[in-house]
């Protein structure tokens, strides 16, 4: 959530999805294409990483090969950070700073 909300904010994320991303599915800050976006991401960086379907399909509705392949090397690379980064526990440089009882830090990702 760090660096990435900073870059983010840049690029276009809004602070109402930034707060509500932990229930994007019940949030109305987020598109249909964001939400599978979202989808893809959370079943990415599950254990064990299993993409279904109707998932994949869904996503095929808004992007095509190269932009799917573009999109899973994203979010591999970015999960691929976040879990080295927990190894060495390096920290946030408060480029986010949310409030103690937001879900994603309850979650234990913050």
């Amino acid at each position: 959530m760090d660096i990435h909300s900073a870059v983010g904010r840049d690029q276009g994320i809004r602070d109402d999805q930034l707060e509500t991303v932990a229930e994007f599915e019940s949030s109305p800050a987020f598109d249909a294409k964001e939400k599978a976006v979202l989808r893809l991401t959370e079943a990415m960086t599950a254990t064990p990483a299993t993409i279904p379907d109707p998932l994949f399909a869904e996503l095929q509705k808004f992007f095509d090969v190269p932009q799917l392949v573009e999109l899973a090397a994203a979010v591999a690379l970015e999960n691929f950070r976040a879990r080295f980064n927990r190894v060495f526990e390096v920290g946030s440089d408060d480029f986010c700073t949310l409030p103690p009882d937001h879900p994603v830090r309850k979650a234990g990702r913050h």
